[in-house]
């Protein structure tokens, strides 16, 4: 996770932002709605800059055991912003 956000949507976003939207936890979940904008100025998974405004939205659910991140869960809306540059 951490490495696709530094090595993947970071160089391929100008002003990268992270907007928190829900975050609950629950036992040993968390839970969090979010979304991620920026201005596409970079390669991203093989599509050329488009200069758009991008927002990706994406729920996680994270299973912690000990404090320590042990399964991840998402949905996120990456493959049709990806294929909406794409088509730009």
């Amino acid at each position: 996770m951490l490495y696709f956000f530094l090595h993947i949507l970071q160089p391929a976003f100008t002003d990268l932002q992270v907007e928190i939207y829900d975050q609950v936890a629950e036992g040993d979940q968390v839970t969090t709605r979010k979304a991620i904008k920026g201005q596409h100025t970079g390669e991203l998974l093989g599509v050329a800059p488009t200069h758009r405004a991008v927002t990706i939205n994406v729920i996680d659910i994270y299973h912690l055991r000990e404090g320590k991140l042990v399964e991840h869960w998402g949905i996120t809306t990456l493959p049709t912003v990806l294929a909406e540059l794409a088509a730009s």
